[in-house]
């Protein structure tokens, strides 16, 4: 029943910390979007296998995931250098 519960909490924060992130297709994400998906799924995965591992040992790196795809997103808006840097520049492929 522990672990049901524990599922259902991460269940629930990784849902809202992917709609506060943003709702793009996989298509449309950029590398560094990725990247913070792949990490967010990892840390949430671990307290649901081991019920030794305190919840809030993957509920804060998560969090903390969170903030910085926000502040990065927020960077990227008002510096056309950062957004290069970043995101690259797109090409077109016929």
């Amino acid at each position: 029943m522990i672990s049901f519960v524990r599922t259902i909490v991460m269940y629930i924060l990784v849902i809202l910390s992917m709609r506060c992130m943003g709702k793009r297709q996989i298509g449309q994400l950029q590398p560094y979007e990725i990247v913070v998906a792949l990490m967010i799924a990892d840390l949430a995965s671990q307290p649901m296998e081991d019920n030794s591992v305190p919840l809030m040992n993957g509920i804060i790196p998560i969090l903390a995931l969170v903030l910085a795809q926000i502040i990065l997103s927020f960077i990227i808006l008002k510096s056309s250098v950062f957004r290069r840097f970043l995101s690259g520049k797109s090409s077109v492929v016929i």
